[in-house]
């Protein structure tokens, strides 16, 4: 019965959100709604700095826990938050709807933090000094320090631990709170008590009521089942029924000395011209009283857009001429590509014909007919090639499918690790097609499936064989230092487990499709002895090739790919992933179009070597991001501290642009592939 009811619910919340173009939201979290007086408790994430890319448990910091106890938020632990290094945790910090509060306890019952002790102090200093922020969070919104009904260009969340000032450290230990509210008249907790009436609140908050009525005026049954007279109960509810939404989370965060055990004054952050007040300087035995202010404010913002200043990414029509920019390199090269494949192929196709027709011509053929012998020559160290194919073939296919939920709304910032999550999740699924792949190349190299379980075995060991080797060595370092980014021992194990159980046996079985598929025949046969390659000309020279091959590609990514790295590494949300999933779709495309091009090229040099030659081209483009990854290291985050943060950033961009390399060597090797079977499958054999 209670999944016949998590059924409904899911499937109402779908319907209500096509009917409400205006309400379409998939937050991760069902709408909570709070009467007046009611409580509401905030939690806390873990510390997080952009000079360290090291987080750190809250409470590791000299904070006051709450009287009950530091408890887990088992509900926001998925792979994702684990991988993150996200700890999720209750906290002192207590609210009451609508009722301001001020000068506020927040050490219960003493009212403060015991005399600091020089561990603590040089904690603290050190937190200071990298400046590390605090992630408050209440229901399930994030803490900022922004204006969230200025509409901020950006917002990060969080507010810092402290400040530094002449040489002396002081901690932020006086907090304004200002929360909030959008009043609403109770239908998502009615809703909520009967499943079947949430289509119908969710219909009455996106303000789409006059559909539900066509839709009965055309007899269509109601899928939750709601009666006209129900309906109009749930609409008209009285005053009396009001509730609030949290729709917007703020703080101001200032320093403020107290007397430890005395009478808490009146002072805030702001508004006291009279007197200022001292700042809580971080020494040793000092005794430091923690307080914070509560003020409620009614605000438009409803639930479904709360989310909005959070998510708001600056430079929006830059995003609209990168794609156009894009699109107009696409239109380019896609003509040029026309003229290649209509005219320069057919001329040459023509011209061969012609000579081969003429017994009497002494005219001495050239271009790329003249290797029709060689170019299916199977080429060096084929088994690598396959296995990179392979990698290249799941990577790109659980990223593209990742984006592609993500640009739907399915996987919202809201929902904590959900893009994480199902990365690793389509990842391990997809070995199914890398393991395809890669055999199936295998076969065509080969000729034959001889010997595909060793090519299975390696495409399931390579990459994430060789990226847990890399993960373990980092995780070791990290657990050294105390930080929570550490991965436990029981998750790493069970990221192995999830290796071995399932993508391996995946990878196994889509080699094992593959091998019961017939082979590709050659459209030419194979000359005995290889024909000898010319020297080739500048322009058609294999390096001059390979850095004009990721030119054109870097240029479709880069406007996405400095958002992308700035939300990644400086603690910024980010969630255009609708833009993302265009620009890599643009990217793929350009990389087809310049491999097809850089290929045509190296065939009319009669040289017939483009099996490595054509997935090193459509993998240039890493060597573009690596250029850009070292120069955003030195200009952005040359604030980086510590031997251990750079080398994290180092680590994790190198097996990033690793794999960039491997899926988009696999587009221009593939691309280069089928281009190279058509042409000379359109060639009359000798």
């Amino acid at each position: 019965m209670i999944m016949r009811q998590r059924v409904v619910l899911l499937a109402a919340l779908a319907l209500a959100s096509v009917a409400s173009a205006a309400g379409y939201y998939l937050p991760g979290t069902y709408p909570q709604e709070f009467v007046v007086a009611q409580q509401l408790q905030a939690d806390v994430n873990s510390l997080t700095s952009a000079e360290t890319e090291l987080p750190f448990d809250y409470y590791s910091l000299p904070f006051c826990k709450p009287a009950e106890g530091a408890r887990k938020s088992l509900n926001s632990i998925n792979p994702g938050t684990i991988f993150m290094g996200s700890r999720i945790q209750n906290s002192p910090y207590n609210f009451t709807m609508l009722i301001d509060e001020r000068g506020k306890l927040v050490c219960q019952p003493e009212g403060f933090y015991p005399s600091l002790t020089a561990a603590e102090v040089d904690n603290l200093n050190e937190k200071i000094d990298q400046q590390y922020r605090i992630r408050l969070i209440l229901d399930n919104l994030p803490v900022t320090t922004y204006d969230l009904e200025e509409n901020p260009e950006s917002v990060r969340p969080g507010y810092e631990v402290g400040y530094q000032k002449d040489g002396k450290r002081y901690i932020n230990n006086h907090l304004m709170f200002k929360i909030l509210v959008h009043q609403t008249n109770g239908q998502y907790t009615k809703a909520k008590e009967n499943m079947a009436e949430i289509e119908a609140a969710a219909i009455v908050e996106g303000g789409a009521r006059r559909m539900l009525k066509q839709a009965k005026q055309q007899d269509v049954d109601d899928p939750a089942g709601l009666t006209s007279d129900e309906f109009s109960e749930l609409d008209v509810l009285d005053d009396s029924n009001s509730m609030y939404m949290v729709v917007g989370f703020e703080v101001m965060a200032c320093s403020i000395k107290r007397k430890a055990g005395a009478r808490v004054e009146p002072l805030s952050c702001v508004g006291n011209e009279d007197r200022v007040p001292e700042p809580q300087e971080v020494t040793a035995d000092a005794k430091i009283v923690y307080t914070y202010d509560v003020y409620w404010e009614e605000s438009d913002i409803s639930w479904a857009s709360r989310w909005d200043a959070y998510l708001n990414m600056p430079g929006g029509r830059v995003h609209w001429f990168s794609i156009l920019n894009s699109l107009m390199v696409v239109l380019v090269m896609s003509s040029i590509v026309a003229m290649i494949m209509m005219r320069t192929i057919r001329r040459d196709l023509q011209r061969y014909e012609g000579l081969l027709g003429d017994a009497g011509n002494d005219m001495e053929e050239s271009g790329w007919k003249m290797v029709s012998g060689d170019v299916f020559r199977p080429p060096k160290n084929a088994i690598l090639l396959c296995v990179q194919i392979g990698s290249g073939v799941q990577i790109i296919t659980s990223a593209f499918a990742t984006l592609f939920f993500a640009a739907l709304g399915f996987l919202s910032p809201a929902s904590r690790g959900a893009l994480l999550t199902a990365l690793l999740v389509m990842y391990l699924l997809l070995a199914v097609a890398a393991g395809f792949a890669s055999v199936w190349l295998w076969g065509i190299i080969h000729r034959s499936y001889e010997g595909w379980y060793a090519v299975a075995w390696r495409v399931a060991c390579y990459f994430p064989g060789i990226s847990l080797l890399v993960l373990s060595v980092l995780n070791v370092l990290i657990h050294q230092t105390g930080s929570s980014g550490a991965i436990p021992l029981g998750a790493f194990f069970s990221l192995v487990s999830l290796w071995f159980l399932i993508s391996i046996p995946l990878c196994f079985s889509g080699g094992m499709i593959a091998a019961k598929q017939p082979i590709v025949t050659y459209p030419t046969r194979t000359n005995q002895i290889p024909r000898h390659i010319p020297p080739p000309h500048w322009a058609s020279h294999p390096y001059v090739l390979f850095a004009a091959a990721g030119l054109l590609p870097f240029g479709t990514i880069f406007v996405e790919l400095y958002f992308a790295m700035t939300s990644i590494w400086q603690g910024y949300f980010y969630y255009i992933f609708g833009f993302c999933f265009v620009v890599g779709a643009l990217t793929v495309i350009i990389t087809i179009e310049v491999a097809i091009v850089t290929t045509y090229v190296q065939l009319c040099a009669e040289d017939y070597q483009w099996w490595w030659r054509s997935f090193l081209r459509g993998g240039s483009l890493a060597l573009y991001m690596a250029l850009y990854a070292v120069g955003f290291l030195f200009n952005t985050l040359h604030l980086l501290s510590g031997f251990l943060s750079v080398l994290l950033y180092l680590s994790y961009m190198v097996l990033i642009l690793w794999a960039v390399y491997l899926a988009m060597g696999t587009v221009g090797f593939a691309s280069s592939f089928l281009f190279t079977y058509k042409i000379f499958a359109s060639v009359k054999a000798d």
